[in-house]
């Protein structure tokens, strides 16, 4: 069984600590995740850094993915106490991704350093990153009679500008943009968006907007620090198996405010009416032989 635990650590003793409970309880995957820490440290974090913060959820996670034949990493149970049977609404599976360090450089502009002080600049989203991954596992995530969650991780050390409320929202309508006609004194004060990047929308050619990649329940954004994680949440409008947010009430996620999407009005809303990430300290993982 899993504890809380006590012993705030960095994410190099996080990944220790978490390779340490697999060795003990899990030593095929164990010997797995040892060769892609060595190869892919950012891989690892992301395992990592997820499984604790299931933990603080109080979703009681358990490792799920086969040595030989893959699939989600992680499936939780909400607990309701001895004497409750958990049913299947109460139960989600859990895919813990990372986005590559040199990729988000490249795209955002932004080195992998901490910059030496406070300056502006600018630089791109990664929203196109985000909504490659989330393409990309979309087919991983589809067999499971129960929602399914992809946590997309960044250890990034400038990740703050790079994952926060606005990324969430614009991951999930991809980004906007406004219009003025030339030579026009009026100004439209609508925002625009193409849906280019939207991971759980697109549009129909006679203009309405269709959902896709129904096998992902909600995405996970998460900001790694070096003695926490910040986590934001998007909501897919329709998907094969929804997720009860409740389950994750702690977690800030946003969402279409109305589906299906009428007249090609977009909008969008926060379940926590204050967007502040859901912060998850970097704890060393404790368990019971």
């Amino acid at each position: 069984m899993l504890r809380g635990g006590f012993g705030l650590t960095d994410t190099n003793g996080l990944i220790a600590s978490y390779s340490e409970y697999l060795k003990a309880k899990h030593p095929a995957i164990h010997e797995q995740f040892e060769r892609r820490g060595a190869t892919d440290r950012e891989a690892a974090l992301a395992e990592a850094v997820v499984f604790r913060m299931l933990i603080t959820l109080q979703v009681r996670p358990e490792v799920n993915e086969d040595p030989k034949l893959g699939g989600a990493d992680f499936i939780c149970m909400r607990w309701r106490g001895p004497l409750f049977k958990p049913s299947p609404q109460d139960r989600f599976v859990v895919e813990a991704t990372s986005l590559n360090v040199s990729a988000v450089s490249t795209r955002s502009n932004l080195p992998n350093e901490i910059p030496d002080d406070i300056s502006g600049g600018a630089y791109a989203l990664v929203t196109p990153n985000i909504f490659n991954k989330v393409k990309d596992k979309a087919t991983q995530l589809a067999n499971y009679p129960m929602p399914r969650i992809l946590a997309i991780v960044s250890g990034h050390n400038q990740v703050a500008a790079l994952f926060n409320a606005g990324t969430a929202t614009w991951a999930l309508t991809s980004e906007i943009h406004w219009r003025h006609d030339i030579g026009s004194n009026v100004v439209d004060p609508n925002e625009f968006t193409d849906l280019k990047n939207a991971i759980f929308m697109k549009p129909r050619s006679d203009g309405t907007v269709e959902a896709v990649r129904k096998s992902i329940s909600a995405i996970l954004l998460v900001a790694v620090y070096g003695d926490k994680s910040e986590v934001w949440g998007i909501l897919h409008p329709d998907p094969a198996y929804p997720l009860n947010v409740e389950l994750l009430s702690k977690v800030p996620f946003v969402r279409v405010a109305h589906w299906p999407v009428v007249d090609g009005h977009i909008s969008t809303e926060w379940v926590i009416g204050n967007p502040k990430g859901f912060e998850s300290a970097h704890m060393l993982i404790h368990w019971k032989e």
